[in-house]
């Protein structure tokens, strides 16, 4: 928790510079995405195979379905009940903590979604699935039955919707439209608010904070205050970061670096 709590006070006071990270080492993989647990550790993603490191860099596991084509979506939010979502086949497979699979796939178009474009990980071991057919946010539970819907969205909103990203943090829902910003949901699907986060394709939700990368530089944004901050990062080329318990892990071209606090 200490660390933990170091890395938000570093984050929020001002920025971080090289001197307060030592690199731990790099993973080198020229990976399509990456993410990872509130543990540490890191998932590669790479067309139809994810693989599982600890935060030393030392691989774990590999799984690979190559049934369903290529992963699109990873979420690892609960490490012991992985999301892992194939969107061209319209299937979601569940794995553990090992990568195993925990039961059958998911087929999202046969419980009543023919254009499911994203889906994620919701408590109580239940999915977020966005419709493009109806514009719409739909929860189901562990049981694939309907719990909440927003309705149609484009309609309610008067905006374009056309989402890439699609997460549940901390009781709220974060729908990242590049072309307005993040929306804000509760978890029982009502509206809250519009972030003004633009043209942005990856961001990770920590606490009251939104980080993400902006015309190449890494930010943070306070959802309570409005406050934006921008830091400087060890490498100066990079194509995605995460935080997870003191630990700094970016993505660049060829592999994924790997920073403790010093």
């Amino acid at each position: 928790m200490k660390k933990l709590f170091y890395i938000f006070l570093l984050f929020s006071s001002a920025c971080f510079s090289q001197s307060k990270f030592k690199l731990i080492t790099k993973i080198e993989s020229d990976t399509n995405l990456f993410t990872s647990d509130n543990q540490g550790n890191i998932y590669l993603i790479k067309e139809n195979e994810l693989a599982k490191f600890d935060k030393t860099g030392k691989q774990l596991y590999k799984f690979s379905n190559k049934n369903f084509g290529n992963i699109d979506f990873v979420d690892a939010s609960n490490m012991f009940k992985i999301l892992v979502f194939y969107k061209n086949f319209s299937q979601v497979l569940f794995l553990d903590n090992t990568l195993s699979s925990t039961g059958d796939p998911v087929s999202i178009d046969k419980i009543g979604f023919e254009q499911a474009q994203l889906v994620c990980t919701s408590h109580n071991n239940g999915m977020w699935i966005y419709d493009q057919q109806n514009f719409e946010l739909v929860r189901i539970d562990q049981n694939l039955e309907k719990t909440q819907q927003t309705g149609n969205l484009n309609v309610l909103l008067n905006i374009n919707l056309q989402p890439v990203n699609l997460l549940e943090y901390d009781n709220k829902v974060y729908l990242n439209n590049p072309s307005t910003g993040i929306l804000i949901f509760d978890i029982y699907g009502t509206y809250y608010k519009t972030i003004p986060i633009k043209n942005m394709e990856q961001f990770q939700v920590i606490s009251d904070w939104i980080y993400f990368i902006s015309e190449r530089k890494a930010k943070a944004y306070n959802i309570k205050t409005t406050e934006e901050k921008e830091f400087e990062m060890p490498l100066t080329e990079f194509q995605n970061f995460r935080l997870e318990m003191g630990i700094l892990m970016i993505q660049d071209k060829n592999s994924i670096s790997i920073y403790s606090e010093e």
